[in-house]
């Protein structure tokens, strides 16, 4: 890509390393990647490449831009996708899109979030314990009101049609940043996918993550998971905390950005991107 972008493209930084871990070198599978704490990584993530719906949460069509989910009512019980359920959510939500210019069509918005983790909080506890911060069993990957069976690690969890199934804790990331309680959160997913990060500091080490994202939209999608789910002590009903891995995996935000990656001319040129033009 930097060879045909010629002097349009300026590397200003690079970063070798690896994706995931595995117990074997070579590519990782969906069922074998593990991110530094030790559990299988990008469970229920989207599969855009193979999914025609998938792929319309990742990729902007600009005809389809007054079908987004709406923010809900700050109050609990005001109707929306969770009528009396009890949630608050917060009353600055980042306004949905209203339109999308014609040359974005098949464009994705990216988000890039890197950050840096005190890990040993979460090495002293109890596999139990991490289960429970996760919602997944550590070495299936199944959901915890599952069997833990490897098999079952794609299956959808019992919670989605039984809400009151507590098995899987309310404060857990999994029922947290996928919550599964109305049609509307499924078009919240996006695409993602983490990338281990390590480093010295301090005459230790430094462990954390560069998490990368796709969606049609950030703030109906990413922003939305972060600030009306994870990061909301009211969701999804009041007092129910905060995401429990953030209490128990201490994060600093290093760096990170939103970027819109505009759409190609040719799928499998990475470099022929689809730029507006002047005027």
């Amino acid at each position: 890509m930097e060879e045909e972008l010629g002097s349009a493209l300026r590397v200003v930084w690079t970063q070798i390393g690896a994706q995931r871990y595995t117990s074997r070198p070579g590519r990782t599978s969906r069922r074998e990647g593990r991110a530094l704490i030790g559990f299988l990584d990008g469970t229920s993530n989207l599969n855009p490449r193979n999914s025609d719906e998938d792929r319309k949460l990742v990729f902007v069509d600009p005809e389809n831009v007054s079908r987004y989910p709406p923010n809900p009512t700050p109050q609990p019980g005001g109707g929306g996708p969770y009528p009396g359920t009890g949630p608050n959510f917060p009353a600055d939500l980042v306004p949905i899109p209203t339109a999308e210019p014609p040359w974005t069509c098949n464009g994705t918005y990216m988000t890039v979030r890197v950050s840096a983790f005190e890990t040993t909080p979460w090495d002293d506890r109890s596999q139990n314990e991490q289960e429970r911060s996760i919602g997944r069993f550590k070495v299936s990957g199944a959901s915890l009101d599952l069997t833990d069976e490897l098999a079952r690690v794609e299956e959808t969890p019992a919670f989605a049609s039984d809400q009151n199934n507590l098995a899987v804790p309310l404060n857990s990331h999994v029922r947290k940043s996928h919550p599964r309680r109305s049609p509307e959160d499924e078009e919240r997913r996006i695409f993602r996918r983490g990338y281990p990060l390590i480093g010295a500091i301090d005459g230790g080490m430094r462990r954390g993550l560069v998490f990368v994202s796709f969606g049609r939209t950030i703030s109906t999608q990413f922003e939305f998971i972060i600030r009306a789910w994870l990061r909301n002590p009211d969701f999804p009903q009041p007092g129910t905390g905060v995401d429990h891995l953030f209490n128990t995996l201490p994060e600093q935000v290093l760096c990170g950005g939103y970027y819109f990656v505009p759409p190609l001319h040719h799928r499998t040129q990475p470099w022929t991107w689809s730029l507006p033009t002047a005027g």
